[in-house]
């Protein structure tokens, strides 16, 4: 803390402006503006820098106000005070007018004082170094602070030295040196050379600022010895068709701990089906940097095997790592659907756009051959027939043109009701059954080119039969499968995240035909099963499929051509009516006939008149030809009666 008193603040030379009889009556007030960064002003005992505090040159005279530095390391203050002249006995209000008042700056100055000692900020210092290495310390190895000392005058002091190794100085690593500063710690200028023991170590140092008592401290040194390691090992992939390819640096890396030492492999174990090359040339070794710039190549020259592998070991001077091995894949060239979806229970033949190998068949100028090396684990692959009574048959090969005839179907085989144990749950609770993922693995094979073997992946649905739709509602936008089209889609109208799913009602009026068309379109089509693209939020891809037809899956193929049968019999009943009917209508012509031709007999007597009047037979130009002129004898007619006729055969006559 200072007083200031009025040696050191003074205005009363503001009392000049005034006439010598007027300043009597007059005093100097001041008032603090801006208060001290660093301090307080103190008067009496009142703080007063929280304020704007205010005060007369007759406080200073008497008593003075006292600064009082905050004990920080900063050695410059000032604050900020107005001054005007007021008469005495009057409030020390400020001037209205601006130009009563004189603003000026009182500045402190804050002579340091080495109060404090130095302070390790490292809380264990240590450092790592690999055996015959060089490292340079730096603050985050060693950090001593002193606020009131520079870092030039922080001194260490080596007390006793390590036995693994020596410190020097930037320019001199040979020979050792016992101090040095923490400026040299800042700027990198202090090595440790690791030539000892290969062990760890310690270093004890002292600390002082030359005012304190020193601080003693210890150094550890840890000696690491020299590795290497395989960070890159991803394994190369050959697209079918494809002999060589390029080992680069992101497919095999080594890294050592070694500083600037050159990293070697070594062929240790050739491959099978093939050969590693530099520069067009076989070798057997080849440094990392030739797998930098992409030097280093592999060779396919045995095109019978699927896969291949060599065997290397990776060396510096100090360190080697062996038994690496690099695995060679063929990859099938063939575009397979993603995020296929299957029925369960229904054959789904397999199609060009979910098992495509055109680019293949192209290439080798063959036909793809699939072999099934593991089936499906809740289905089988079959063969099918075209005809709906066909049988079908599980197969182990088949080629890519059986693909493209429809030849080859999936048909999976999964209890959901037994898996999640409640088949009403299944069916009315959107959370209770989950589609199930399968898949098949296969090898490829064609003429002229590597086999490759692929897994073709799909996600198996809940599928009911008597409805015809899947039983599986998702928040995700799975799509609804159409019960007369067996086409799986997602609605256009409904968001299945945000709808209820519920069954058909039974009440529900359904087209008696059945609806065997795809939807959207008029032409006529089998029923089948397809599957249509749609963008549900996490992106799926769906995949047209179809599936076959089975009369005993589905009950409207039974009940469908029975309909029409019966409706055959009844059209074919109302034909046979139809016949009889004009078949009678003609018969009567050749009865009247009959009748004419035997006037004799007493048709009156036979039975009463029916009371049906009938048409005159004179009619001119009018010859009825009868049926069937040689059976008079006829049974239709007895059963006319002859009364009713007579009258029409006298008028004829």
């Amino acid at each position: 803390s200072v007083l200031i008193d009025k040696s050191k603040l003074d205005a009363s030379n503001a009392l000049g402006k005034l006439d010598e009889a007027e300043r009597n009556f007059y005093e100097v007030w001041y008032e603090i503006t801006s208060p001290p960064h660093h301090g307080t002003i103190v008067i009496g005992e009142k703080n007063l820098t929280h304020e704007r505090p205010k005060f007369s040159q007759f406080n200073l005279h008497k008593n003075g106000i006292i600064y009082v530095h905050d004990d920080s390391e900063t050695i410059h203050d000032n604050f900020t005070f107005d001054v005007w002249l007021i008469p005495k006995g009057k409030p020390a209000q400020r001037p209205q007018n601006a130009d009563y008042i004189v603003s000026e700056i009182f500045n402190i100055t804050v002579t340091p004082v080495n109060d404090r000692p130095p302070v390790l900020k490292t809380g264990s210092p240590r450092l790592k170094v690999v055996k015959g290495d060089t490292v340079t310390l730096d603050p985050e190895n060693l950090y001593v602070e002193d606020q009131d000392t520079p870092p030039e005058e922080l001194f260490y002091t080596v007390i006793s030295k390590p036995k693994n190794g020596f410190l020097a100085l930037e320019g001199q690593l040979n020979k050792s040196v016992s101090t040095f500063t923490q400026a040299d710690v800042n700027h990198g200028r202090v090595h440790f050379v690791q030539n000892g023991e290969p062990s760890s170590s310690v270093i004890y140092f002292s600390i002082t600022d030359g005012f304190h008592r020193p601080l003693y401290k210890l150094f550890s040194i840890e000696v690491e010895n020299i590795t290497i390691s395989v960070v890159n090992n991803t394994g190369l992939t050959l697209l079918q068709g494809q002999t060589t390819v390029i080992l680069t640096f992101e497919n095999l890396a080594a890294v050592t701990n070694e500083r600037d030492a050159p990293i070697k492999y070594l062929v240790t174990s050739p491959p099978s089906h093939g050969s590693v090359m530099v520069m067009k040339e076989p070798v057997t070794h080849f440094d990392q940097e030739d797998l930098h710039f992409g030097r280093v190549f592999y060779n396919m020259s045995d095109l019978s095997s699927p896969r291949d592998c060599f065997e290397f070991t990776v060396f510096t001077s100090e360190s080697n790592l062996t038994n690496q091995v690099v695995n060679i894949t063929v990859k099938p060239l063939i575009h397979l659907g993603e995020h296929v979806r299957i029925p369960d229970g229904i054959p789904v033949k397999l199609r060009k756009d979910v098992l495509d190998a055109t680019e293949l068949a192209s290439l080798s100028a063959s036909d793809p051959i699939f072999e099934i090396l593991e089936p499906p684990k809740h289905g089988k692959l079959v063969k099918i027939t075209f005809d709906l009574g066909g049988a079908s048959h599980s197969v182990e090969s088949f080629s890519f043109r059986d693909v493209e005839q429809g030849r080859v179907a999936i048909e999976e085989n999964i209890n959901f009701h037994s898996i999640y144990a409640n088949t009403t749950a299944a069916r009315y609770n959107v959370t209770a059954v989950h589609p199930l993922n399968d898949s098949f693995v296969f090898l490829l094979k064609a003429a002229n080119v590597q086999p490759a073997m692929g897994e073709f992946v799909y996600l198996v649905l809940p599928y009911d039969p008597i409805t015809g739709k899947h039983i599986l509602t998702e928040p995700t936008k799975l799509p609804t499968l159409n019960r007369t089209t067996n086409s799986m889609y997602p609605p256009s109208h409904i968001d299945p995240s945000t709808r209820p799913h519920r069954t058909t009602s039974k009440l529900k009026p359904r087209n008696r035909w059945g609806n065997h068309t795809r939807s959207r379109t008029t032409g006529p089509h089998v029923p089948r099963t397809t599957v249509d693209k749609f963008d549900p939020s996490p992106k799926n891809t769906l995949v047209r499929m179809e599936s076959l037809p089975r009369p005993a899956s589905d009950p409207l193929l039974i009940i469908l051509p029975l309909l029409a049968c019966l409706l055959l019999i009844v059209i074919l009943v109302v034909l046979i009516l139809v016949f009889r009917h004009r078949r009678e209508k003609r018969a009567h012509p050749a009865m009247i006939q009959d009748l004419t031709g035997n006037p004799g007999e007493d048709i009156l007597a036979r039975g009463p008149y029916l009371g049906q009047p009938e048409r005159s037979l004179t009619v001119p130009t009018v010859i009825v030809t009868p049926l069937a002129p040689s059976c008079p004898d006829s049974p239709v007619l007895q059963e006319v009666h002859d009364a009713a006729l007579v009258p029409a055969i006298e008028q004829a006559v």
